[in-house]
């Protein structure tokens, strides 16, 4: 009989420890509930809870929530009541980050806080005169026009792969000029969108088309454009073929997209993002006809816990004093924004797809509205000079 007893009691424990295993590993804690007269706990409720998985850019960065400090980047802290709690992430040297997230039970809510430094650096790119420069459609490479060089034609600027600094330049002679034709002297510089052509604008109303060569250097031989839009217009098709209508087709079989999101999704001034899952667009704001909504949309299937598919990020007075790119992670924005419209003073910020964390990056004298970020996201490219009548260059602004 005491045997019967041994063994019935070692399974109940084992099963009791099985079971407060499982419910703690799916969630599951203990809410002690206290009186705040009495300071004693009146009650004790056995509650759903869920986790936030925190990581940051750069990491081992302080991690606050509620204003307590509770871990280090990267890490998943657990056993939070369901609920919006405020966290905020703080390195030495960076700017602060916050953010108010929402936990779900049994969920677990991803988190990235991309940390700018409390004072950027400008680090130079290029020695020589820039004309203007423009972005690959793969975000690897930057073309631009320069005639101040021993080789004049369209160079290029890798932006992967090496360090990214002027003492490691590996910037190459993509096109040069020749007695044909000399691009270098253009004012305007575009990729097409399957990067394998380069169109030049040398004037009002002239434009030379390049193909763009395998080997660097080459002497290739453009076609001289008058209709410009003929050009533009092909470009937008392939685009549509190629990417667009396929990618619309996906999202359309696992989500209903609002139809004033999929006009602007199907405008060639849409801009989408790297991971080609997330646009942008401007829409007239319905209470303020004076006022533009910059609208994001995430058609990420599944959508990831806490994110929503429809952001209006900020409010837009002036679309003409703003310029907006993407930043590498698909879920952050760059805004180039004209301090003077009468100048080139400028304010280049970094702003979550939400809204959140908007922060100052760089503000001064830009020679372009282009502000480019690296795949790696370290560093913003703009182009300025650094004194009054200088030539004007490529500049990375590291911001870690």
């Amino acid at each position: 009989m005491k045997n019967i007893f041994t063994l019935v009691a070692t399974m109940g424990s084992l099963l009791l420890i099985t079971t407060v295993t499982v419910l703690y590993s799916e969630g599951w804690r203990l809410d002690k509930s206290q009186d705040s007269d009495a300071n004693i706990i009146s009650q004790a409720v056995i509650k759903k809870t869920g986790m936030i998985a925190i990581r940051s850019v750069p990491d081992s960065a302080k991690v606050y929530i509620d204003g307590e400090l509770v871990t280090a980047t990267d890490d998943t802290i657990s056993a939070l009541t369901p609920g919006t709690h405020q966290v905020e992430v703080k390195k030495e040297g960076f700017e602060p980050w916050a953010k108010a997230i929402n936990v779900y039970p049994e969920l677990v809510t991803d988190i990235t806080a991309v940390l700018v430094l409390q004072s950027p650096r400008l680090e130079p790119l290029t020695n020589t005169d820039v004309k203007a420069y423009a972005l690959s459609n793969n975000q690897n490479n930057i073309a631009f026009l320069t005639a101040n060089h021993t080789q004049p034609g369209i160079w290029m600027l890798p932006l992967s792969g090496t360090p990214l600094n002027i003492f490691r330049n590996n910037t190459r002679l993509l096109i040069a000029d020749t007695v044909f034709a000399a691009p270098s002297l253009g004012q305007n510089i575009w990729w097409s969108p399957d990067d394998k052509e380069i169109l030049v604008q040398m004037n009002a109303t002239g434009y030379l088309l390049y193909k763009v060569p395998e080997q660097n250097g080459a002497n290739v031989t453009p076609k001289s454009v008058t209709k410009v839009y003929e050009v533009k217009a092909r470009w937008n098709e392939t685009w549509k073929t190629d990417f667009l209508v396929p990618k619309l087709n996906a999202i359309k079989q696992n989500q209903d997209i609002p139809e004033l999101v999929l006009q602007h999704a199907q405008n060639e001034t849409t801009t989408w993002s790297p991971d080609d899952e997330k646009f942008f667009f401007l829409n007239q704001n319905s209470d303020n006809s004076k006022e533009y909504d910059l609208v994001v949309y995430n058609s990420e299937t599944p959508l990831p816990v806490s994110e929503e598919r429809l952001y209006s990020t900020i409010k837009i007075t002036n679309p003409e004093n703003i310029k907006i790119y993407w930043y590498s992670d698909s879920y952050h924005l760059i805004l180039v924004e004209k301090v003077d419209a009468q100048s080139k003073y400028y304010t280049v910020s970094l702003i979550r797809i939400d809204g959140s964390n908007r922060t100052t990056i760089y503000t001064g004298t830009l020679d372009s509205d282009q502000a480019y970020t690296t795949p790696q996201g370290d560093k913003i490219v703009v182009m300025t000079s650094l004194k009054d009548g200088g030539s004007s260059n490529l500049y990375a602004i590291s911001i870690r």
